[in-house]
């Protein structure tokens, strides 16, 4: 018989095999089917399935009749696979940036799925009817409707969310669920929290018995059948009971993701594991190195829904430091770093915590993930500005260690905080759009904001003349708009409870469901603010200021200019793109930045969610800053009409052509501390940078000195930058990739980051292909 490892690398490579040939993803609208089925079962029993008291007991009629299946190879059992839909268009290569503004309609899903003969039109048509009638989505649809007027050309968007949650296991994998469920305060909500916790033992019982069941019909195969013998027993184990080992530990916690996802199906995006490296260090014991890395490539293999990973944004944490500032790494963290990288599948997410103790063998092994082409690389987060971050928000001291990413880097406590994280998106290049051309849209003339009389001003030239101040107030019209809008989509969502997620967020001691809107279950809880076009709005604002002080009767050429999309006026878009721009380290324009953002920050977090907590200034663009690009009109910085916005806080490539160390420059003078939702800044690197140091771990130490160091330590008044992630590439090499892919990637998977979240390059859209390629070209020029 073959070494514990040696089984695990052969089940893994069949595991991984089959994933990679699974191109239709159709198990979440079976599950659709079968709880619309459910639902009208307890009905016509006298129960109202949308009564949230009904919540638990339907979970556990999905978990006990959903079909199951145990992949060929696989040493766990569990799938999310049930909970997601191909849709997330930015990995989509069919999505075109002129027909998405974001995702609002929870119908749209069935249009993604391609009839066959089992499921024709007529079976999708039912199930999407069904659902079209539920209370949820006739309210999204009246508050979609009741704000279309500004949401049309996406002034702000909103969404129901969905994921963007830590979920903390430790005490289920320690103690077992058994005892887990007996904890807590016996009424309020936390009943039907322990009937939704049932659904987990549900799904062991029957995962145990399918695994003894495929381990006689492949008896002629002793690998696989060892390895569903093994399933079988560890299912009969865990959960129910505390895990004692590595193995048992990862089975449990599968299963507890399993119904997590399944509860939020369709697509409970942006689930985050947290440290992992902590919560599974307590199970390594005396588990050989090998086989730990095998096992947890497993857990990897399961993250990956379908071939292009339609998981997005599941993002998996390792490293840090304590309150005291003691380094957290530990023999689990090499044991996690190895499995990502022997693996490199375009999900999950990985990301790094870094201080001023992260010891130098971290940085020598991420080394080997930045500099290799096409690899996975770790996103890094400045854990000591982080510490500050968080105690300044006033979360608890002994909250802060556990603090993790949520999706792409949104900062939250594990187990501890709803963020609602991406709730609300605010366009601040619509805005200073509508304060130059008097509340009307330069793309299609509508009135979608005040005028210049309605902001104060006597004329829209006098407002251009103040535009700064102009900005704020038409911001300050549509600010209390959004978070109406917002707070509408949060009090919808309410209307589908989460009480088994609940219970990995301190449901049980709280007795209320994590989705409640008024009252939140969670210890913590927020609403998110994705806020786009930093630099278009600044630079603008120069702008305009330096052309009427060279021409104060040029108001109607600029806008007459800006109304064509510079159409016949380019030597004037030539002198507006000459005025300074922010990311060049100069004065005023950064200066106008720091206003902005600062300003931004202020006027957001005074906006409350129906708890009252504050909503967070979020500066992060997940692509979405070439979406909500494409609903602004010219812009006086030279931008033209329906192209990007900035990049997070980064400078628009196009309108900037310093050297790198003077965006950084830039960028450390904005207000970090109070971005307290996150924000997103991407950092593209030339290989050639780094041709002088000799291999790839030399490099990691190079990085970190040359590059994260002097990006992380305090710049003005003590703030610090907290998050960044690399692409270290060239963009001649990418084109050529593009040109011919199945010469050069002979594999199909060639990763780069979009944000918090790697991507396979190769299935991107057009759009995001080209805005990867052109960040690195600013690089390579620089």
């Amino acid at each position: 018989m073959n070494t514990a490892d040696a089984i695990l690398k052969d089940g893994l490579r069949k595991l991984v095999d089959g994933k990679r040939r699974q191109l239709r993803v159709d198990g979440w609208f079976y599950l659709q089917e079968l709880r619309m089925r459910e639902r009208e079962t307890m009905r016509r029993g006298g129960t109202d399935p949308d009564d949230p008291a009904a919540a638990g007991e339907l979970l556990c009629r999905l978990a006990e009749k959903m079909t199951l299946s145990i992949p060929e190879g696989s040493a766990l059992a569990g799938t999310q696979d049930d909970a997601f839909s191909p849709s997330y268009a930015l990995i989509n290569p069919a999505f075109r940036v002129q027909s998405f503004a974001g995702y609002c309609d929870p119908l749209a899903i069935y249009d993604d799925l391609e009839p066959t003969p089992e499921l024709p039109p007529e079976r999708i048509e039912a199930v999407r009817g069904y659902y079209r009638e539920t209370p949820f989505v006739r309210d999204l649809k009246a508050v979609y409707g009741r704000f279309e007027t500004l949401t049309s050309e996406v002034a702000f968007f909103m969404e129901p969310v969905t994921g963007h949650m830590i979920p903390d296991m430790r005490p289920i994998l320690s103690d077992g669920l058994e005892a887990f469920l007996k904890r807590g305060t016996p009424g309020g909500y936390a009943p039907v929290m322990r009937r939704a916790g049932e659904a987990v033992l549900i799904l062991a019982r029957r995962y145990a018995g399918l695994a003894e069941t495929l381990a006689v019909q492949r008896a002629a195969d002793p690998d696989e059948a060892a390895r569903l013998g093994r399933i079988a027993e560890l299912c009969r184990r865990v959960p129910r009971y505390g895990a004692r080992n590595l193995h048992e530990a990862l089975q449990s916690y599968l299963l507890l993701w399993q119904v997590m996802c399944l509860e939020q199906a369709p697509n409970p995006y942006a689930f985050s594991a947290g440290n992992l490296d902590r919560v599974f260090a307590l199970y390594l014991g005396e588990t050989p190195f090998e086989e730990a890395v095998a096992l947890f490539e497993h857990l990897l293999a399961f993250y990956m829904v379908g071939a292009r990973g339609w998981a997005i944004s599941q993002n998996i944490l390792l490293g840090g430091r304590d309150m005291d500032g003691n380094d957290l790494t530990n023999a689990m963290t090499g044991v996690i770093l190895e499995a990502f990288r022997r693996s490199n599948l375009p999900q999950p997410a990985l990301s790094v915590k870094i201080h001023r103790g992260t010891p130098d063998s971290l940085y020598r092994a991420m080394g080997k993930f930045f500099f290799i082409p096409g690899h996975s690389t770790p996103s890094l987060f400045n854990d000591d500005m982080m510490f500050e971050l968080l105690a300044a928000k006033g979360i608890a001291p002994e909250d802060i260690p556990d603090w993790a990413v949520a999706g792409c880097q949104e900062p939250l406590i594990m187990g501890r905080e709803n963020g609602n994280t991406t709730n609300s998106w605010l366009n601040l290049g619509k805005v200073l759009e509508l304060a130059l051309n008097d509340g009307r849209s330069l793309l299609t003339g509508r009135k979608i904001g005040l005028s210049a009389a309605e902001l104060g001003y006597t004329s829209p030239e006098e407002a251009a003349h103040d535009l700064e101040n102009a900005f704020f107030r038409q911001l300050d019209f549509i600010l209390p708009r959004m978070e109406e809008a917002a707070n509408c989509c949060t009090r919808a969502i309410g209307r589908c409870p989460t009480p088994f997620g609940s219970l990995l967020f301190g449901g049980l001691e709280s007795g209320r469901d994590m989705r409640d809107a008024e009252h939140p279950g969670t210890r913590c809880n927020g609403s998110g603010c994705l806020i786009h076009g930093l630099s278009v709005a600044a630079d603008s604002i120069v702008a305009v200021k330096h052309f009427l002080a060279e021409e104060p009767g040029g108001f109607e050429t600029l806008l007459a200019a800006l109304r064509s999309d510079f159409a016949g006026a380019q030597l004037l878009r030539a002198r507006l793109l000459g005025y300074p721009k922010y990311g060049a380290n100069r004065q005023e324009p950064d200066e106008t930045a720091v206003r902005v953002a600062a300003r931004v920050c202020e006027k957001v977090s005074a906006l409350r969610n129906p708890s009252g907590a504050p909503f967070m200034p979020d500066f992060s663009t997940p692509s979405t800053h070439l979406l909500y690009g494409c609903w602004v009109g010219a812009t006086p910085d030279g931008r033209n009409a329906r192209t990007m916005l900035g990049y997070g806080i980064d400078p628009r490539p196009e309108a900037v052509s310093a050297e790198l160390t003077d965006q950084l420059l830039s960028e450390r003078k904005l207000p970090f501390g109070q971005m307290t939702g996150g924000y997103a800044s991407h950092i593209g690197l030339s290989p050639a940078i780094f041709a002088d140091t000799p291999d790839a771990e030399a490099k990691g130490i190079a990085l970190r000195d040359r590059i994260v160091r002097p990006l992380f330590s305090a710049g003005k008044e003590g703030a610090a930058p907290y998050y960044v992630y690399f692409n270290i590439d060239s963009a001649a090499h990418l084109r050529r990739i593009l040109a011919d892919p199945e010469k050069l990637v002979p594999s199909g998977i060639y990763i780069m980051r979009i944000h918090g979240t790697f991507v396979n390059f190769l299935d991107l859209s057009p759009a995001i292909q080209e805005d990867i390629v052109r960040r690195l070209e600013r690089s390579e020029c620089a």
